[in-house]
């Protein structure tokens, strides 16, 4: 391996540090279990750094075939200890303006989408089964005055010709018919 290469993987390895150090600042950020929560560290922290191992190696193995030198890890503390000691705090005020931001216009999408698109779509649908439900109560009642006009006619043209006991037991029948037409209709017409 040339002197080149040995610096250029050295400085590599001083940028992955400060890598490492934004990368770790920003999973602190997002992943801060509660006592009650701490197991979700004993997934997410291997998970986090066997990740980063294999970015480091990723970008290793182009630049000098994956060989580990001690001085590598050096840099990679001085990198990072760079990052903490003179990178942190900028980093982490722009991170939040950056997350804030997001949220903000992540929390403006989508009342857009619920005032825009869901509310009118809801509204629209609520206007016509008002108008359904009114269109059939409306029907519902044309018919049965339709039928009642029929109905009384036949029933005075029943009474003169039939004796007065017949009329008594139609009389009844017409109560139970009118009362289970009267259920029916309430159960067609019934609110909420």
């Amino acid at each position: 391996m040339t002197l080149e290469e040995q610096y250029a993987s050295l400085m590599l390895m001083i940028v992955m540090g400060i890598w490492f150090g934004a990368s770790f600042s920003v999973y602190q950020h997002f992943v801060h279990p509660r006592k009650e929560r701490r197991w979700i560290l004993l997934i997410s922290d291997p998970l986090f750094w066997i990740v980063q191992a294999l970015l480091l190696f990723s970008f290793l193995l182009p630049m000098n075939e994956g060989q580990l030198r001690l001085y590598y890890f050096l840099a990679i503390a001085l990198g990072f200890s760079f990052y903490k000691a003179l990178l942190e705090k900028p980093f982490m005020r722009l991170f939040g303006k950056i997350v804030f931001m997001a949220v903000r216009t992540g929390r403006f999408t989508a009342k857009s989408v619920y005032r825009l698109l869901i509310y009118p779509i809801f509204f629209l649908l609520m206007l016509t089964y008002r108008l359904c439900r009114m269109t059939v109560n409306t029907a519902i009642r044309s018919v049965l005055f339709l039928l009642a006009v029929p109905l009384k006619l036949l029933r005075g043209i029943i009474r003169m010709i039939l004796p007065d006991r017949f009329l008594l037991f139609v009389t009844k029948k017409q109560i139970q018919i009118r009362q289970k037409i009267g259920q029916w209709v309430s159960l067609l017409v019934k609110r909420k």
